[in-house]
């Protein structure tokens, strides 16, 4: 254990830093992107519209925390989902947000309506 903290303290700050290298749109979004394989970064700078200096940045965190995999291929970098875990728990997210918006709307007054629909 890392300085005598409890284990489940130590796990809570590994999954703490986890969420937060996917807590950002744009990582989200890339994630999303390679669900269904390897990627081209150019394809990734193009379909995101990011700038190339940005892009890297949102890859190196998700690098460091091992989500993605790099690989090269004809001379062209590519990238790819590290384990289907990573998929698995974008989808999961897909899912929590559906039912905490559904939990939502049934909890607002008689006749108003959420917007946030559109977030899925």
């Amino acid at each position: 254990m890392a300085d005598g903290l409890p284990a489940s303290l130590v796990l809570s700050d590994v999954k703490a830093d986890l969420f937060k290298a996917m807590g950002h749109p744009a990582r989200v979004q890339l994630l999303e992107m390679l669900a269904d394989g390897p990627v081209a970064v150019s394809t990734l700078r193009h379909d995101t519209g990011l700038e190339p200096s940005n892009l890297s940045q949102h890859l190196g965190v998700l690098r460091r925390q091992h989500l993605i995999l790099p690989t090269r291929r004809d001379g062209r970098l590519f990238y790819e989902l590290a384990c289907p875990e990573v998929n698995t728990l974008l989808g999961d997210a897909r899912s929590l947000l559906g039912t905490l918006l559904r939990t939502a709307r049934l909890s607002l007054p008689h006749g108003e309506t959420s917007t946030d629909d559109a977030i899925l």
